[in-house]
């Protein structure tokens, strides 16, 4: 799997791996993960089979569930649509396999909007 995400600065960035943090308030903790890459020339591809256009706020989600799905044969670029979307690019593999993710991320976020109304 390979994760190429272009910041808003211009700068192109191969994402490999999540790092966990645990963050400490009170008595409470709560694991916060961090995404990890290295920097890298912009990817070269010659078609795009889907593009999907997502929030700011779910590509960070979508990225680290990405990363927990190592065996999947896919090649995905990330870059930056408008001020508060990205433009997801399934550049090689299954564009299946993203769509249930964000699906999976979206029913996830429903839920628990659901769950803090009650």
């Amino acid at each position: 799997m390979k994760i190429y995400l272009k910041t808003r600065s211009g700068k192109w960035v191969l994402v490999n791996n999540k790092l966990e943090h645990v963050v400490v308030r009170g008595k409470k903790r709560a694991v916060r993960y961090i995404l990890a890459g290295e920097s890298t020339d912009p990817p070269s591809y010659t078609s795009v089979k889907k593009v999907f256009e997502l929030p700011a706020t779910l590509t960070t989600k979508l990225i680290s569930t990405l990363l927990d799905e190592k065996r999947a044969k896919l090649v995905v670029v990330i870059e930056p649509a408008s001020e508060s979307r990205y433009a997801v690019k399934v550049v090689e593999g299954e564009p299946s396999l993203i769509d249930t993710v964000i699906s999976e991320i979206i029913a996830k976020s429903k839920s628990r909007v659901k769950s803090s109304e009650e």
